[in-house]
């Protein structure tokens, strides 16, 4: 997409557009104003906590305030009343506000969108989320505010997922999420939207499965781990583009123990890799039919070896090492903050720009799946076999875009691993036209949502999530808009050949 541009097709852009428009009250149209109920109930830092309960029992409320001269400095709950006060028999008169106030204080503006309202309160595990206007309090929005429009609320799901005890708990929660997926496409959710929330809840999933392992573990002699470690996330889980439940894509990677505890730090991991597994397994996770999770020993390594194997695949690439790098080179820690992680990221971002040879092995890849399209414009399906006559819609189109996304981000460092932001970024950096960006983000929404609702209906009529979807079944706006996404597929793959000189690979 660099240089003269060829003819485009006819009106990608706006048509897509028309996918997200809807009539009814959504979280995706809805701002946070809107899901205000009443003014803030507010009071000074040097309030008695019983006034401060007073407050909370005659306003109504679930929070109050706490503000000094009209600006916000925290938030006392009727939770913090039970936890910090009642629990520890503290005084009520003379405990003041500003002794049990949460701060500093979280806050939205009051034009955010209800949905990233939602995603914040969602990602922190909270209740309440103060809405300021510059600087003033206008109104507090509760996790109740949402039930007008969601019936399955993920932060009420999340927090369920922190507290539940067993792995049948958590079965049943994760079981909740393909009502919570469907509500939110019904709102007119795009698919990216709904992929973040879809990783929130997934995220806490592994979280709580990886707590109750290591108390298994504990319990049965095994001992705690040995050194600091990092769960791994590949794939769409770590692009945060997860839909219906997928396999999973995982691996671990552990401190370098010193050498007496070399072997016993191994065993250890081995096994809580394998219980993890099984665990994710049982909650509703399917193994991933290449073997592509920290169970294998190949993923479940120290530092040293994930280090090595990553320059190892960048300095001497060949096809196999390509492949290997599609999937491990979107990676995304659990824990965000992991040092362990930060190292393997380092070397992504820090040495992928200058291999170029790698650079283009993994470009000529994405350039050489194509479209399954023929040349005079039909849909190519497969042609034997339990899917006859329909098209798999990740190969149609997604996952060359997705290929595309992280070929740019490679080879300009970019950190981020979601598709459209990879894009956005790359645009940033002089990849593609904001034209071209508007285009591309469009199509890959419009593929990611028109495999996200043939999973839905295929859950609704008693089947399994798939990506088999039959052409004959779309209607003839849903056909066009196909098409007119995998010719901006085909603009994207010729952008890449140009760019990275695949046609003069060995």
């Amino acid at each position: 997409m660099d240089g003269a541009r060829k003819p485009r097709g006819p009106g990608v852009g706006p048509a897509y557009a028309l996918m997200s428009s809807i009539a009814e009250p959504s979280l995706f149209l809805h701002r946070a104003r809107d899901l205000i109920a009443r003014p803030p109930v507010t009071c000074g830092p040097d309030a008695p906590v019983a006034e401060v309960a007073r407050l909370l029992t005659r306003e109504r409320v679930g929070s109050v305030i706490v503000v000094r001269d009209g600006q916000p400095l925290g938030i006392v709950t009727d939770r913090d009343l039970r936890s910090k006060v009642l629990a520890e028999t503290r005084d009520p008169v003379a405990t003041l506000a500003r002794d049990i106030m949460s701060t500093p204080l979280l806050t939205i503006r009051p034009d955010a969108f209800a949905f990233e309202a939602l995603l914040a309160m969602t990602q922190r595990t909270i209740h309440h989320l103060a809405v300021v206007d510059e600087g003033r309090v206008v109104g507090v929005v509760a996790s109740h505010d949402f039930l007008r429009w969601q019936s399955t609320h993920p932060i009420m799901l999340a927090r369920e997922i922190g507290h539940g005890a067993s792995l049948a708990e958590l079965a049943a929660l994760a079981a909740k999420t393909t009502t919570m997926i469907g509500t939110l496409v019904r709102q007119g959710g795009s698919a990216d939207d709904v992929g973040r929330i879809v990783a929130e809840v997934n995220d806490r999933l592994v979280a709580r499965v990886l707590q109750l392992t290591e108390v298994a573990i504990a319990e049965t002699g095994g001992g705690t781990p040995p050194v600091p470690y990092c769960w791994l996330l590949f794939g769409s889980e770590a692009r945060r583009e997860q839909t219906l439940r997928t396999d999973q894509d995982n691996g671990l990677v552990y401190a370098d123990p010193p050498a007496p505890l070399a072997g016993a730090t191994t065993s250890y991991f081995a096994r809580f890799a394998q219980e993890a597994i099984r665990g994710l397994t049982l909650v509703g996770f399917p193994r991933c039919p290449g073997n592509v999770m920290a169970s294998n020993p190949d993923l479940c390594q120290p530092v040293s070896a994930w280090t090595a194997s990553f320059r190892r695949w960048l300095d001497h690439p060949a096809p196999e090492e390509v492949l290997a790098a599609s999937v491990h080179f979107d990676l995304r820690p659990l824990d965000e903050a992991s040092e362990l992680a930060a190292a393997l990221r380092n070397i992504v971002r820090g040495e992928a720009p200058a291999s170029k040879v790698f650079l283009g092995l993994m470009a000529r890849d994405v350039v050489e799946r194509r479209v399954p399209v023929t040349f005079v414009g039909k849909m190519r399906t497969i042609s034997a076999g339990p899917h006859r006559g329909r098209v798999d819609i990740k190969a149609a189109g997604t996952m060359q875009l997705v290929g595309a996304a992280r070929v740019d981000a490679l080879a300009l460092g970019l950190a981020e691993t979601n598709t459209i932001e990879r894009f956005r970024q790359a645009a940033e950096r002089g990849a593609y036209t904001a034209e071209d960006t508007r285009e591309i983000t469009d199509a890959y929404r419009f593929l990611m949502r028109l495999r996200l609702v043939h999973q839905l209906e295929r859950v609704a009529a008693g089947g399994e999530a798939d990506n088999y979807i039959d052409p004959r079944s779309l209607s003839r706006s849903d056909s066009l808009l196909l098409r007119d996404a995998q010719k901006t597929v085909e603009r994207v793959q010729a952008g890449l050949r140009m760019r990275f000189l695949t046609d003069r690979l060995g």
